[in-house]
């Protein structure tokens, strides 16, 4: 028999009395998110319907615009709204294999942790260690207590966002200056399961 089980797929052609071997797809391991509270979406749907407010009160106001610009904005405001609100619920982390993928809203991020300086790595309160936090948006979705996507930090590295707690981040800096400021609900197991990913001896 050219064929034999084992934890490797094995595929075979035995009128040639060979096997190919090939590794076993690696599952991806799922690690909760730190629960962001539904009420920060106010901070999107209050200036929209601010917005939506405005324009119906000008446009019937205004001699020069008709109600029928009315059924063309503020149906693009509504949709535009679902769509916002729905990406603030995208959020994933996933330890997939060697790599740490992270999923936040509208943005994606795939990191070998070979990549990640973990020896730098560590678990903080942004209030208690304000230089690491993100303050400048560059490509990201953000309102107060949410961060998302790409942004700046203070010493202006680039920086990757998945910040819905605040007070309990993991700071993870990656060998190409950048870093990835995430928050996991569990922050110091997930820094424990990259370690042991990345700990010296451990099969690849």
């Amino acid at each position: 028999m050219c064929c034999r089980p084992s934890r490797w797929a094995w595929r075979c052609c035995c009128s040639r009395r060979r096997c190919e071997v090939t590794a076993p797809a690696l599952s991806a391991k799922d690690v909760a998110v730190a629960p962001a509270p539904v009420w920060r979406l106010l901070w999107l749907w209050v200036p929209m319907l601010a917005v939506a407010a405005l324009i119906v009160a000008t446009t019937l106001q205004s001699a020069q615009r008709t109600p029928h610009e009315l059924g063309l904005t503020l149906p693009f405001l509504a949709v535009l709204t679902a769509v916002l609100s729905a990406a603030f619920f995208r959020r994933r982390i996933q330890l997939q294999g060697r790599d740490l993928e992270v999923v936040s809203t509208f943005y994606r991020k795939r990191v070998a942790v070979d990549a990640l300086q973990l020896d730098q790595a560590r678990v903080v309160d942004l209030a208690e260690h304000g230089s690491l936090k993100p303050v400048i948006k560059t490509n990201g979705y953000g309102m107060p207590g949410f961060l998302s996507g790409h942004y700046r930090m203070r010493d202006r590295r680039k920086a990757f966002c998945l910040l819905t707690d605040a007070s309990r981040v993991l700071y993870l800096p990656l060998r190409d200056g950048s870093v990835l400021v995430l928050s996991p609900e569990k922050p110091r197991e997930l820094l424990a399961a990259l370690q042991a990913l990345a700990a010296p001896g451990r099969t690849h």
